[in-house]
């Protein structure tokens, strides 16, 4: 599912067959969930200091070699833990970080996001576009940019795959 504003996301909602109380649920949860402030950790891993994850590396895909199948740019199992956590938090699908703080992109919708100034810039087929963003994923809905909300994003709102 994309990120669509709050008046979409009810029109949608409409069409789908459920009880009155599941419609009212999942729209309550989808207005909490447009309602909270950004963060670096919405668009990528992060530890608990909101630092970025760099993602698990494997020298392999099976038990047949010396890794045995592990990630081998982590040193213990509670970082591996930690990556597999920070990832649950993730919100939007296929974004990553670029080395400036608090900026992320995504290849394929040729979309990058400043977060510490709260403008976003996107390539399309007119060229350049942008804007400002106010600080909550609302904003991020309102500006239509084709963004995809992860399973850990669905769930929160209740919508079942």
């Amino acid at each position: 599912m994309k990120l669509i504003p709050l008046s979409d996301f009810v029109l949608e909602q409409l069409e789908i067959r459920q009880s009155t109380s599941e419609f009212k649920e999942v729209v309550r949860n989808y207005t909490h969930f447009l309602k909270q402030p950004l963060t670096l950790g919405m668009f990528v891993q992060v530890d608990k200091h909101g630092s970025v994850l760099e993602p698990l590396q494997f020298c392999c895909t099976g038990s047949d070699c010396g890794c045995m199948g592990m990630p081998v740019n982590v040193s213990s199992q509670e970082e591996i833990d930690e990556y597999y956590e920070a990832m649950e938090k993730v919100l939007f699908a296929g974004f990553q970080s670029k080395p400036a703080a608090n900026e992320v992109f995504n290849n394929s919708l040729k979309l990058t996001i400043y977060l510490k100034v709260l403008q976003f810039m996107n390539v399309h087929e007119n060229g350049l576009g942008g804007g400002d963003l106010a600080n909550t994923i609302e904003a991020l809905a309102h500006a239509d940019l084709g963004i995809d909300l992860t399973p850990s994003a669905l769930e929160a709102i209740g919508i079942k795959e």
